[in-house]
Order: structure tokens, then C-alpha cells, then sequence
């Protein structure tokens, strides 16, 4: 496992190298990154005083995800802060390779490895490494890894809740309470460990059904356990501390979940899970609807082991809250990675303890292959093979999604319209001879515009209104195609979010598709985004 994790980490180095060649073209590729890139540089920057620099590094200002994300991507980078020096912030595309692979690629490596070891106890080489393998070619953890992002932490939080509830082994000491404090960090980080709310009653009653436990005690643990949890939570994140910092994370919390739901700028047609979604979102990254059978059917085989029979039922007990609270909110496919990778663990016990070796009859010019053939059809059953070749169709399917993520990722840069629509406004700008110019520019959210001295370059997440573009005034308006399609349509208001923010985007982004936007005009346009500049 340590020598294929090293492969692993080692590929995922190269497409984690691109699309960072500098902090605007993050949001092309992924607007969350751009939004946390800022954060994590301001902790690691000295301020005037050491107070300065304390509170620089703990009041982290971005509320999105816990503090335990932005405090472990700012170690991560501590090395490399510590040799680069004064510049190092313009190093953008090395300081995305390490946060991608030590904050993703890396945890997740970590927490298939840990799962493995759970659902094997290392009795097995052949299921140690197919499960590895298995679970690290699932392409949503491809995908995963292609990233900055908490969901990894929450991923290896969650396995060693996991571990230490095993290692525990109903005596409700030290690793039942270091259970608990990753609970408490989980839920700082991303919810993670709400999803528990299950898993950690169950465990009590089962200590109490086998009398590990009498009623009372099983009461303390769970208090215990709950306090502990409380108490995590709160170190691991100190601003809760502070009521009015507080109220702000509680508060943006809130509007994420409700933008989840109900969505960004257009309500969500339908929230539900519905079939078209399935085929969209969960198949082709997680497998299809009958390997998802056979992982509940092989956590389900696992339960009747008295050996695998714990770690199985906490995996179905943490399955379903999280599936419950997550299910219907298909904005991202990543969305259900926490669970999958525990869930998909259940497949090693659908795998064969022994292939018995035996005499074959035949004559000495049988070939090799031949001889494997009859041996596998005569020493192993229907019910064991029929697992064996889905687990392997679908095996083959993961690896061709992740050749295609990994090399859509690989080659993001060549192939992104929005680099090579930059690429025609700044030729555009070169024949009316203004490249060389001050130039004030409005981008929305992806539309690239790379850092340059004589470019002040804006951007608004909740994108540009007249009311916007008459204060600022810039030159140079980049409105992407996407938005203007979306906003200009005939629904829009009945179907928005905020009707009263979608008649003042209807209004602008409308003119602007029409080229009557006062004192503008469209100098450049494609399938992509318009360009308009401003006449004076």
C-alpha cells in the first residue's frame, strides 16, 4: 500500500501544477479556491506587532469551513513560507501544489489505507490491495484530489472516528474520548461528525447489551462523550468564543445551507434525488446501480462475521443520517464522498478467502491461460465469481472516468475558453492601441484576466448591476455568456432566488446582450462572454 500510495500522490503532482499560474486564474478552474487562497496566505503574513500576527493567523475571516482547514493548510505551507521569503505569495502555482497534495491528495491516501486495514485486518494481501486499489480509483476521489478543499479532512476524520471506536473495543476509555474530540473537530470542519448521531448511540447500547455497561453508565459515557465533543469543537475553532464572530459564522452557515437547497441565483427546479441525477452524479462517479447493490450487500455480508460484524454496522449507522441530510443536494458530485469510500469498503467481503490450488488433467501443451480458465471455473463458484467480475467491470470503468478527469485536468490551461477568450480581447485592445493602457476591468466570476501593472482588476460575487458598473466605472466589461443566457430568460424573476436581484441583473446583463448598455458598446463577443469597452 505505502509503495502504490507513493505512485498515487506522485501522479496526482502534475495536473495539481496547472491552473494556479496566478491567484486570478483560480477562479476559472475552481471558484472555491480562489475564495480560500487569500485567507490562508493573510495567517501566514507577519502583521506590525506579534498581536497583529496572532490575530492574523487565528481570526481567519472566511466562514465557509472550520478553522481546522485553514489551520492545516497554513501548516502545510509553513515550510515553504519559512524558505521562499518575501515573495513567496507570487509563487502561486507551487503554493496550490502543496496545499492540493497535502490537504487532499494526501488524506484521502491516509483514510483508504485506514478503511483497508479495518475491513481486513491485514489477514489478505489479494483483498488488502484490491480493495486499495479499488477505493482509490473511485472517480469522485480522482476527482477529489484534483482540488483544495476540506472535503479530504472530513474524509480522514471520519475513518479514524472509525478506528478509534475499534480500537476502543466497548471499554469506553481513552480512544472512545479521542473518538470524540475528532467528532467535535469533524463538525468544526465540515459537519462531519453530526453524521454520527447514529454510530455513537449504537455503540453505547451494544456496550450496554453485552454489559460492558450498566444503564448509568451508559448515560455518563454518552454525556461524556458529548461534552468532550462540545469541548473539541470549540478549541478547534476559538471564535466561536466571541459572540458576535459567532453570530457571523453562524450566520453564513445558515445562507450555505440554504443556498444548497434552494440554490445561487435560480431555485432548483427539483431539490429531490431524482433518477436523472442518479445517472449523472452518482453512477459515473461512484458506480453503477449494481456495484452500489453490491457494497450494501457486502457491508451487509460483512455484519454476518463476528470479526468484521463492528466496524460494518458503524459504517450502515453513519450511511444513513449522512445520506438522509445529503442526499438530495446533487450541486456537487464530492457531495457524497465521506460516506462512499466507508460504504465502498464493504466489497472486500464479497472477495474469495482462497483460490485452492489443483491438478489440472489435460495434456502438457495446454496453455498457461487455459489451465487459469478451468481452474477458476472449476474451484470457484458462480455466487463468488459473478461479485468478482462486476467488482472488476466497474473497476475498469472507474479507471477510464479517471483518465478523463485527470487529463481534462491536465490540459485545463490549452483547452479553457476563458484563458483563450482573454487571449482575442487583449488582441482586440492591441489594434485600437489601448494594451499598454491604465485600464479599470470588470471580470465576472471566471472570466480570466491575468494580474498586470496597469490592469485594476474587478470582480463581484454577486456579479455586476448598473448600479455597480456607474459607481466603479471601468473600461473594460467581461460579462460572461453563461450568466446572460440565464438572467435574459422570460422566467427569470418568477424562478429567482431574489426576484428583486434578479430584475436588477435582468436589466443590465439584458442591455448588455442587446448593446444598450449607456456609454458602452461591444467590441468583441463568442459562444464564451461579450467584451464590451467604454466609448469615452
Amino acid at each position: 500500500m505505502l509503495i502504490i500510495g507513493l505512485i498515487y500522490f506522485s501522479l496526482m503532482i502534475f495536473p495539481n501544477l496547472t491552473g494556479a499560474q496566478d491567484w486570478n486564474m483560480l477562479s476559472i478552474f475552481e471558484k472555491d479556491e480562489f475564495a480560500q487562497y487569500k485567507h490562508v496566505l493573510r495567517m501566514l503574513t507577519p502583521g506590525d506587532t506579534l498581536f497583529e500576527t496572532l490575530r492574523r493567523f487565528v481570526v481567519y475571516l472566511h466562514y465557509d469551513y472550520g478553522y481546522p482547514f485553514y489551520i492545516f493548510s497554513a501548516i502545510m505551507l509553513l515550510p515553504y513560507r519559512l524558505m521562499a521569503g518575501a515573495g513567496w505569495p507570487q509563487n502561486s502555482a507551487t503554493i496550490m501544489l502543496i496545499l492540493r497534495q497535502m490537504v487532499s491528495v494526501l488524506p484521502v491516501i491516509i483514510s483508504v489505507a485506514l478503511m483497508v486495514d479495518l475491513q481486513t485486518e491485514r489477514k489478505s494481501t489479494a483483498k488488502i490491495l484490491g480493495l486499495f486499489l479499488f477505493l482509490l480509483a473511485l472517480p469522485a476521489a480522482a476527482l477529489n484530489n484534483l482540488w483544495w478543499h476540506p472535503d479530504s479532512l472530513s474524509i480522514l476524520l471520519i475513518v479514524l472516528i472509525f478506528y478509534f471506536l475499534r480500537k476502543d473495543d466497548f471499554l469506553f476509555r481513552r480512544y472512545f474520548y479521542f473518538a470524540a474530540i475528532l467528532c467535535g473537530i469533524g463538525v468544526s470542519v465540515k459537519f462531519a461528525g453530526v453524521f454520527f448521531v447514529l454510530a455513537v448511540p449504537a455503540y453505547i447500547i451494544w456496550g450496554w447489551k453485552d454489559q460492558k455497561l450498566d444503564f448509568r453508565g451508559a448515560f455518563r459515557v454518552a454525556f461524556s462523550f458529548l461534552a468532550v465533543m462540545a469541548l473539541a469543537l470549540v478549541v478547534s475553532n476559538p471564535l466561536l468564543l466571541i459572540p458576535q464572530t459567532r453570530t457571523e459564522i453562524l450566520a453564513r452557515q445558515q445562507q450555505l445551507i440554504f443556498q444548497t437547497r434552494a440554490g445561487y441565483y435560480t431555485q432548483y427546479a427539483d431539490w429531490n434525488l431524482t433518477q436523472e441525477k442518479i445517472k449523472t452524479i452518482i453512477w459515473p462517479y461512484y458506480g453503477q446501480w449494481f456495484t452500489l447493490l453490491l457494497m450494501l450487500a457486502g457491508l451487509i455480508h460483512g455484519m454476518r462475521s463476528s470479526r468484521y460484524r463492528f466496524i460494518n454496522v458503524m459504517i450502515l449507522a453513519f450511511s444513513i443520517p449522512y445520506f438522509w441530510a445529503v442526499g438530495g443536494s446533487t450541486v456537487r458530485p464530492l457531495y457524497y464522498l465521506p460516506m462512499a469510500i466507508p460504504f465502498a469498503s464493504g466489497l472486500v467481503h464479497l472477495f474469495p478467502e482462497r483460490i485452492h490450488h489443483g491438478t489440472l488433467k489435460g495434456t502438457s501443451d495446454t496453455k498457461n491461460t487455459e489451465k487459469l480458465f478451468v481452474l477458476l471455473v472449476r474451484k470457484l463458484r458462480v455466487f463468488v465469481m459473478l461479485p468478482l467480475l462486476i467488482i472488476a467491470v466497474q473497476f475498469g470503468l472507474n479507471l477510464r472516468q479517471d483518465a478523463q478527469i485527470y487529463t481534462d485536468i491536465l490540459y485545463r490551461e490549452e483547452r479553457s475558453e476563458s484563458i483563450a477568450f482573454y487571449h482575442e480581447v487583449e488582441a482586440r485592445l492591441t489594434e485600437l492601441g489601448l494594451a499598454d493602457e491604465y485600464l479599470v476591468i470588470y471580470r465576472d466570476l471566471t472570466a480570466y484576466v491575468p494580474p498586470k501593472p496597469n490592469y485594476d482588476v474587478l470582480m463581484k460575487w454577486k456579479l455586476a448591476t448598473y448600479d455597480y458598473i456607474n459607481e466603479n466605472q471601468p473600461d473594460i466589461l467581461l460579462l460572461e455568456m453563461n450568466y446572460v443566457l440565464e438572467f435574459i430568460k422570460p422566467d427569470a424573476v418568477e424562478n429567482a432566488v431574489d426576484p428583486d436581484q434578479m430584475r436588477a441583473w435582468q436589466k443590465f446583463y439584458g442591455d448588455a446582450y442587446a448593446d444598450e448598455v449607456p456609454g458602452y458598446r461591444i467590441f468583441y463577443q463568442n459562444e464564451y462572454a461579450l467584451a464590451l469597452i467604454r466609448e469615452e
